[in-house]
């Protein structure tokens, strides 16, 4: 989000901004009607009620299932996409869609799925209900003049809500958990409207947790209710479907945060409805004075040059698409090239447990915790916690060769091939049903990298418990009583002077995450390529973005205060040497290599950076590696 330094009398002009608009009644009553038919749900009797991965699977068209016929046309399609997709790249466009409105089988036996109403998220189309909490610069407020039409829409959506449960039909509905740590997880019910899109819910399936069969029932704290077609399926007259389209709201996110609701009208995207639930959890948890982040989180096992092994968590913000996963993911002590610089002997006892690629949770405890740690008297009053138990990731360029890890997660080996890969906007042959991760003309193509996989393709499923002495085997949230410090990393991609890593104070850090410096890289509406500023690298604070700020500061300093100890770094992963950061390339322009990114991360969690003061950046700049000897 931009971020402003002060107001300007055209802010305090915007109805739809930092004033809140007023509260039409009816439209209210109708909001209120709807949310608690939602609340009501499906009979358990019924077949769309939490139904399996084969039921959805069933209902799924995949092409290789199809008539010939029907086969021959989507092949015509594929091949209009694929000019399409050309022309649209040309001219440093993404195209509109990867493929078909079909799933394909591919070649070991996992799936791929194309998004047809939108392949990106879309805050340009996100609106949100003040009501309870203040609205801030940059997000779109549900004015009166939308409250008026919506207050005659929204029971057309309540009707149908109630048919189907009382039939039976037409509606998925099922019960997940956001977040994995006891007394910190949300109950997240998806209301899914027709059986066109099964693959959203089985997707969404692998992002999130197990609930309990028992609390199935129980309230959800979250609600997000999706009707990809809903002029055409709710029975909507065709006067105020005119209306609705007059009004530009033929696709809309709703989102009333007080009531736990995200509704979806007009999307088939799986990231905009992975992203719908968790805006809610993020209000919730910033109700109770907590703060979600948009950030990478793991847990590392590694000693230090000076022979000290110590349990660092590293928590890495910084916008989509811009080297959070791979520092997740990645990182590597086994066979590093640190290791071979410096002489490092392998040990089983290091390695790097991934938990989270997308939003982080800085939970309050209910209780502090007082415990002791090298010695040193530590409170544990804040939980860091991950939201889903996979990882959402792009995989554009995936290939053996550059990254054996991650492809051999994703795609299985010839003798263990993995049936559930899932893919989103992947071109695939359909000859064959092998995806070409070369091609990206969505600039947004998507896998959901299994995290048990990874684990254990990483060696590294011993970790956790090692770490927490055999309390815990498996989690997304990280064990406060046995990590001896906690890194807070933000990548952003700057294509000047600004060097690969530097070293911040708490202030200098909580800054750069106000800044916001980013390149638009595909995942959210934008000209790919073209630099921006997305306050705290999120495009759904909710609530004053001030807040989001000062929170953190306060959250971190706590943390200090409390005895946990903290370092702040900052990674260009773009370049340098640019005119200007629009372009990336010149004469004296140099990519910063990854390779160099993941060994300066590892050379950090060895305590073998060498630092620097650089009067320019105001900051401490990485100027070396430190051998064994120092």
């Amino acid at each position: 989000m931009a971020i402003q330094n002060e107001t300007s009398m055209s802010d305090l002009a915007q109805p739809s901004r930092l004033n809140a608009p007023d509260i039409n009644p009816q439209f209210r009553q109708a909001l209120d009607d709807m949310v608690a038919v939602a609340r009501s749900g499906h009979q358990p009797e019924s077949q769309f009620f939490n139904p399996s991965d084969d039921w959805l699977k069933a209902q799924m068209r995949i092409f290789q299932d199809l008539p010939e016929s029907e086969q021959q046309e989507v092949l015509k399609e594929i091949e209009v996409l694929k000019k399409e997709a050309v022309e649209a790249n040309s001219q440093g466009k993404a195209s509109k869609r990867a493929g078909p409105d079909v799933v394909f089988r591919l070649d070991n036996g996992g799936m791929t799925c194309y998004s047809q109403l939108g392949v990106v998220r879309r805050p340009d189309l996100t609106q949100y209900f003040i009501e309870g909490f203040d609205g801030n610069r940059d997000s779109l407020s549900f004015n009166e003049v939308n409250q008026a039409l919506f207050a005659e829409v929204l029971p057309f959506l309540t009707r149908y809500m109630e048919t189907a449960f009382r039939d039976g039909e037409r509606i998925v509905q099922t019960n997940r958990q956001v977040c994995d740590a006891p007394g910190r997880s949300f109950h997240a019910r998806q209301l899914l409207f027709g059986d066109r899109y099964p693959q959203l819910p089985y997707l969404r399936w692998q992002l999130t947790f197990d609930l309990p069969e028992a609390e199935y029932q129980s309230h959800a704290d979250i609600l997000e209710v999706s009707v990809p077609h809903w002029l055409e399926d709710l029975g909507i007259l065709d006067s105020l479907v005119g209306r609705v389209i007059e009004a530009g709201l033929p696709q809309l996110v709703f989102r009333s945060p007080t009531r736990g609701l995200s509704l979806h009208l007009g999307f088939d995207y799986l990231g905009e409805h992975k992203m719908g639930e968790l805006s809610v959890a993020m209000y919730l948890v910033k109700v109770k004075n907590g703060l979600a982040i948009q950030a990478a989180l793991s847990m590392a096992r590694a000693r230090s040059i000076d022979g000290t092994m110590k349990n660092t968590a590293v928590v890495t913000a910084g916008p989509s698409l811009h080297g959070k996963s791979t520092l997740t993911i990645m990182m590597e002590f086994g066979d590093s090239e640190l290791a071979r610089l410096i002489g490092l002997v392998r040990d089983s006892q290091e390695g790097v447990y991934p938990m989270n690629d997308d939003i982080i949770m800085l939970h309050p405890l209910s209780e502090p915790v007082d415990t002791v740690r090298n010695g040193n008297r530590l409170r544990i009053s804040y939980g860091i916690d991950g939201t889903e138990n996979n990882l959402y990731a792009v995989p554009f360029g995936l290939n053996r060769d550059d990254d054996p890890i991650t492809y051999d997660v994703v795609r299985g080996t010839a003798g263990d091939p993995n049936l559930q890969e899932s893919l989103e906007n992947v071109v695939v042959d359909p000859s064959t049903g092998v995806p070409d991760y070369s091609q990206n003309p969505v600039r947004n193509m998507r896998m959901i990298l299994s995290r048990s996989r990874l684990i254990e393709r990483k060696g590294a499923s011993h970790l956790l418990s090692t770490i927490t002495n055999g309390r815990m085997e498996s989690a997304v949230h990280v064990p406060m009583i046995d990590t001896d410090r906690i890194f807070w990393q933000a990548v952003m991609r700057q294509n000047t002077v600004v060097p690969p890593l530097r070293r911040l104070s708490l202030e200098q850090y909580v800054r750069v995450l106000m800044y916001g410096e980013a390149v638009q890289m595909g995942a959210a509406i934008g000209a790919i390529g073209k630099p921006y500023v997305e306050y705290f690298s999120d495009p759904f604070i909710i609530g004053k973005e001030d807040e989001n700020a000062n929170l953190l500061y306060h959250i971190l300093q706590q943390l200090s205060w409390n005895g946990m100890p903290q370092n702040y770094y900052v990674f260009n992963t773009g370049g340098v040497g640019a005119d200007g950061n629009e372009a990336a390339r010149g004469a004296d322009y140099k990519k910063i290599p990854r390779e160099l990114i993941l060994m300066l991360q590892e050379a950090l969690l060895r305590d073998a950076v060498r630092f620097e003061y650089d009067s320019t950046m105001r900051a401490e700049v990485a100027v070396a590696v430190l051998n064994l000897a120092g």
